[in-house]
């Protein structure tokens, strides 16, 4: 027994220093648009979403990994949080029930065995003694925390008529829901790496309105800091968290001081169908799709009282459909252009229970289309994922920095940055030096008086002392702004593209569907560049 004591004390002195380093700058809190640290300098979230709000009240994946090689992986693929779902009754109806009861009661057999082999020490926790442990093993290995109330009934989430929707509904009981809150804050005050609470998940449904959307987020908001003065409040809108527009004309009012956070969503069907993205034009899609954001979530960042947003969810089919492909790279050049705080859907590469089928001892898993992690837990669905989130993963815009505003160039089809190679220009690691600056309509290289200068159809621009010509005149095209077109001398209007795939190569040729032709649904990505605004070397 002795030794065992022994053991355990090392390993919370070794886990107390692990997260000192990291959270020796904590608390959160606000400044402006942005989020920021107790020394003032911005902390910039850039996390992934892991469920812990379905039937079986645990994280997801426990049955096949170890919860240390899973949170390994978190911070592995670049992400410095954690969104970890909750769902109400976890701790009002079910805080003393135990885990492998409840897997018991499932019928989640083969759950059950999985976690008994890889993550035993969980089947004895009750429910929120589990997501404790979570929280713990995230900080301990210096992932920051958002604890997100998801649902109150835990399930699948989410539709109009799940009960869970809106204030009031079935599932729904708003004092069951301030007291579920009030325990969640009470429950982590102290623990540094829990930087935030979201108040709710996707508030929708028949009953929704704004009248006790301004009632109950205020006393949400005010219960959660009362508890918890420390952390974040994060405030979501309605229809699904797309709509917060509403706060023009009326901001919540609450006094949380510098702690309030919105949040918004964004999928591929955001706008309508998801199918637009390959049966209507892509500039104008991608366009109109920014556009209904800005007006409904965006505007909040900017105006006489900024506050910070974050895009808490936002994700896509992690096999690459023409759907998801196209709206991924629309979003990452929103994302990188204004340096949004995100979140992205999701971690988990299946589920113990998905909707109302559960995982036995003989079934296949239920997969995540739009996980990060395979269903083995420890390899990635999307290959290219680090590579395409590499720029979105940094911070660009410091408010505290001295340094002048230059651009990255980005080419969000790739995830790469266009990069000066001697006296021509190609797609390489954003992690590169090269940062431009615009003069008018010349685009030059930081510190070099050199001009990105079109030569003709098919041939890579160059880097020139010509910066009068109208080869080196450019400007941005088409309705999302995205293309970078100059003239190749003879009157035709030439655009910046990747050669192709396998290649780092850059090319000006003939723009692609640039004049928002309705008819026109060729795929116009391998055109699209941003300059992209950054203070930080």
């Amino acid at each position: 027994m002795l030794g065992k004591s022994c053991c355990l004390i090392l390993l919370l002195i070794t886990a107390a220093s692990l997260f000192a380093s990291h959270s020796n700058s904590f608390p959160l809190s606000t400044n402006n648009r942005w989020i920021i640290n107790s020394t003032g300098q911005r902390v910039k979230l850039h996390c992934v979403n892991w469920s812990a709000h379905l039937n079986a009240m645990l994280v997801e994946g426990l049955e096949v990994q170890l919860l240390k090689d899973i949170v390994g992986q978190v911070k592995n693929l670049g992400f410095n949080c954690v969104r970890l779902t909750w769902a109400t009754y976890m701790f009002t109806r079910h805080a003393t029930a135990r885990v492998g009861e409840t897997l018991d009661s499932l019928g989640l057999t083969g759950v059950k065995a999985g976690i008994t082999q890889y993550n035993p020490f969980i089947l004895n926790m009750t429910h929120v003694d589990a997501y404790a442990s979570v929280v713990d093993e995230l900080g301990m290995q210096g992932l920051m925390v958002v604890a997100d109330n998801h649902v109150s009934d835990p399930k699948w989430c989410c539709s109009d008529n799940d009960g869970n929707g809106f204030f009031g509904d079935k599932e729904f009981n708003p004092d069951e829901w301030l007291q579920g809150l009030s325990m969640v804050a009470n429950r982590f005050r102290g623990k540094a790496q829990v930087v935030a609470m979201s108040l709710r998940n996707e508030l929708r449904g028949p009953n929704q309105n704004q009248n006790a959307w301004y009632n109950y987020m205020s006393q949400g908001a005010t219960t959660v800091h009362q508890a918890n003065p420390d952390v974040l409040v994060i405030v979501s809108g309605l229809s699904y968290d797309l709509d917060l527009s509403f706060l023009k004309t009326k901001p919540l009012g609450v006094n949380i001081g510098n702690k309030l956070v919105h949040e918004a969503h964004l999928y591929a069907w955001s706008r309508g169908s998801a199918d637009a993205w390959t049966n209507q034009p892509v500039n104008r899609v991608c366009s109109e799709t920014i556009q209904g954001l800005n007006d409904r979530a965006g505007f909040l960042m900017s105006g006489p009282n900024p506050v910070p947003l974050f895009m808490s969810e936002f994700g896509f089919d992690m096999r690459r459909d023409q759907n998801s492909d196209r709206f991924l790279s629309c979003v990452l050049s929103f994302l990188a252009g204004v340096d949004l705080d995100w979140a992205l859907w999701t971690l988990q590469g299946s589920y113990y229970i998905r909707q109302a089928a559960v995982t036995t001892a003989t079934a296949t898993l239920f997969e995540e289309e739009f996980g990060v992690l395979n269903d083995d837990w420890k390899t990635i669905r999307y290959p290219e994922f680090p590579h395409r989130f590499q720029l979105v993963e940094k911070m660009l815009q410091d408010p505290s920095s001295s340094s002048p505003n230059s651009y990255i160039m980005f080419h969000p089809m790739s995830g790469q940055c266009v990069q000066a190679n001697n006296n021509e220009v190609e797609v390489g690691d954003c992690g590169g030096k090269t940062r431009w600056i615009q003069q008018g309509q010349q685009i030059k290289v930081v510190d070099t008086g050199l001009c990105m200068k079109a030569v003709g159809d098919g041939s890579s621009p160059i880097l020139s002392n010509d910066c009068s010509s109208e080869q080196s005149s450019w400007q941005t095209l088409s309705a999302s702004n995205l293309h970078l077109g100059a003239s190749d001398g003879h009157g035709q209007t030439l655009c910046m593209q990747r050669e192709s795939p396998s290649s780092s190569k850059i090319v000006t040729t003939k723009c692609i569907c640039v004049d928002d032709d309705p008819a026109c649904l060729d795929n116009p990505q391998s055109q699209w560049f941003r300059l992209v605004s950054t203070n930080v070397d």
